[in-house]
């Protein structure tokens, strides 16, 4: 059997009894990057076999563990926070796996884009995971371009140090007055969501940068009746 696992986005306290004995019974635990899968589980006195797989290593690493899986051990996948294979690595394993009939289950928990959507006080009853975006500004901005007229809540992530970027494109192409919400260190005791306009967000960030993990929720474009 294949276990996604789902494990803490910042607080340890969010793992769930399910999810640790799952990675107690599992023989291996596959993770996005080894010191973060061994910090893991150290904080929760768990001794396993780790084994990388991120997008330099899941061409020589899939076909190994599909094999191990049909050989009937129990593996456990994990990503560096959080719920795995949302824009983290394991997608490929999965596929594989489902394709040879080998089980698959997701042991639910923490979520980032969840805990974010629902904090941000926008609508919640629709939505649209955009994940990363491109890093260049010229590329990025010609896809939000392409998001910009929807009308669902758009959710989405990107590194600390871009944050600064992402927020000024969001205001050029969206509009200084589309509404928004950065979650910023979410679950953690400096946990901090800033509500507002685009303009009045990205003047906040301005006076007060910030350079933790962060998810950004944008509004929907309004529809104007005439």
């Amino acid at each position: 059997m294949l276990s996604i696992v789902s494990t803490p986005i910042g607080n340890p306290d969010d793992i769930s009894p399910r999810a640790l004995r799952v990675l107690r019974e599992a023989v291996t635990v596959i993770c996005e990057e080894r010191r973060a899968g061994a910090r893991l589980l150290a904080q929760f006195q768990i001794q396993k076999e780790l084994i990388e797989l991120n997008e330099h290593t899941e061409g020589a690493r899939v076909p190994e563990l599909v094999a191990r899986l049909k050989g009937g051990e129990h593996l456990a996948l994990i990503s560096d926070h959080g719920t795995p294979l949302i824009t983290d690595p394991g997608a490929r394993l999965v596929q594989q796996a489902i394709a040879e009939k080998i089980p698959v289950t997701a042991i639910p928990g923490a979520s980032s884009l969840l805990a974010a959507l629902v904090v941000s006080g926008l609508a919640t009853e629709r939505f649209r995971f955009v994940g990363l975006l491109p890093a260049k500004k010229d590329a990025r901005r010609a896809e939000l371009q392409r998001l910009q007229a929807d009308r669902d809540p758009l959710i989405i992530l990107d590194t600390p140090y871009r944050l600064a970027g992402l927020l000024a494109d969001l205001r050029a192409v969206f509009g200084s007055a589309r509404r928004a919400a950065v979650a910023c260190n979410l679950t953690m005791p400096a946990e901090n969501v800033v509500r507002g306009t685009l303009a009045e967000i990205d003047e906040q960030f301005k006076t007060n940068p910030f350079k933790g993990e962060f998810v950004i929720v944008v509004a929907g474009r309004a529809i104007h009746n005439s």
